[in-house]
């Protein structure tokens, strides 16, 4: 990367640092020890993780320097705001150290695994560290200092550091992309997601409605929010995670929807919505993974398939595969390409038999349909009969798979078209 490209990128992260801090100090309105939502932790996770080691030193300086002017604008202490920063940043970089490694990835399974660890030890560990200060400064109690501070920390890890993650690997496709279809239904899952939570934490939405049903409709923008993952993927999925979380925080700060019971219950109503949004989040990253690897076995399986195809067209070959019990056989390698005939029209024994020329039709059941007595077999070489009105030599390499009572289960093999010359030369040998 380029000096002024890794400037840009120091500026961009220290910008999103102070800007979620002050987005953050915006929601938890004035607090003494600890606020219940912190969203810069997980950019700095993010960042320590998608960004080399040697880099991680600039990224810090960048970060202390975005909180102390964070601090700055709202009138904090320094050494607080010092002694925060350390201890924020720090243990960020602490906890992604630790989770690379175990063999960590910004994809797929090790992706939530490293996720997971860098946000429970880093919420923990800097929670304890900074619920342990206060309590020998200020005297404020520990455990529901630290208990807060490790929630706000986690959730807003897992809320931004996939966000961040899953968009650092976005490469605009020129063509192809996702269907019509898809797109579609992504979109109008979308809008629901969007309506529903204007809906059903604006707090106007559903006056006449008894607490306990609006707590229960809490669960449609998850449903909603699962759709836009599946249909969109896991970045657009991450994004509706936090577009749900920008307006349940909001407001819930300002005293509106289903976790705002009070202006007396201001801070457990946050606590509330912290839980609800950290299982949006960890239900978004499951979903996604799972859809993830599921494509992966897909494409892997089809290039697989394609391989094959290619191979068996280049070497005028076709696999096929017998089940001697109901006459029924299936096909690898493009029987049209090769032979003319779709694979309809040898989808079983009797269709395969009635194209072998008269004199062979014999020979070529029997070595079919015969029980195993245990010899290997020799290749067998026969004619087909294609229209229109062509004869082509086939070299038959074939055996029988038995099952544990010795009778065939299958037989597989393989035909290799023979061509004009290398009959003439055997015929000449």
């Amino acid at each position: 990367m380029k000096p002024t490209s890794r400037a840009a990128a120091l500026l961009l992260w220290a910008a999103l640092y102070f800007c979620s801090g002050y987005v953050s100090h915006q929601i938890n309105g004035p607090f003494a020890a600890t606020g219940y939502i912190w969203l810069p932790a997980g950019v700095t996770v993010a960042a320590f993780m998608l960004a080399p080691a040697s880099r991680w030193l600039l990224l810090g300086v960048a970060f202390f320097v975005a909180q102390m002017l964070l601090g700055w604008v709202e009138g904090r202490e320094a050494m607080r705001m010092v002694l925060f920063s350390l201890d924020e940043i720090g243990f960020a970089a602490v906890a992604v150290a630790l989770v690379r490694l175990t063999g960590f990835s910004t994809v797929g399974l090790a992706f939530v695994r490293g996720l997971l660890i860098a946000g429970v030890i880093c919420s923990t560990a800097s929670a304890a560290f900074g619920a342990g200060w206060f309590k020998l400064v200020m005297d404020v109690p520990f455990w529901p200092t630290a208990r807060i501070w490790a929630a706000a920390d986690l959730v807003g890890i897992l809320i931004m550091t996939p966000v961040l993650a899953g968009w650092s690997h976005f490469r605009a496709m020129r063509s192809g992309g996702m269907s019509r279809s898809d797109f579609l239904f992504g979109l109008a899952a979308f809008t629901a997601l969007v309506a529903t939570t204007l809906v059903i934490f604006d707090g106007a939405g559903l006056p006449l409605l008894p607490p306990g049903i609006v707590f229960a409709l809490t669960y449609i923008p998850l449903f909603f929010i699962t759709v836009v993952t599946l249909f969109w993927g896991g970045r657009s999925g991450s994004v509706a995670v936090a577009i749900l979380a920008s307006f349940v925080l909001l407001n819930t700060s300002q005293g509106d929807g289903p976790f705002a019971e009070s202006a007396a219950h201001h801070g457990r109503s946050l606590l509330e919505a912290q839980l609800y949004l950290a299982v949006a989040a960890l239900l978004t990253l499951l979903i996604n993974t799972l859809k993830t690897s599921r494509e992966q076995l897909h494409e892997q399986s089809a290039s697989r398939q394609n391989d094959m195809e290619l191979a068996l067209a280049a070497s005028s070959q076709l696999v096929y595969r017998l089940d001697p019990h109901s006459g029924r056989i299936r096909w690898s390698g493009n029987l049209q390409r090769a032979l003319g005939v779709p694979e309809t029209a040898f989808a079983d024994l009797d269709q395969v038999l009635a194209r072998v020329h008269p004199d062979d039709r014999a020979q070529v059941r029997s070595r079919w349909l015969r029980e195993s007595d245990g010899e290997s077999r020799s290749d067998l070489r026969f004619r087909l009969q294609l229209p229109p009105g062509s004869t082509t030599t086939v070299l038959d390499m074939s055996g029988p798979l038995l099952d544990g009572d010795e009778s065939v289960a299958v037989i597989a093999g393989a035909w290799r078209l023979q061509e004009p010359a290398q009959l003439e030369g055997r015929s000449a040998a």
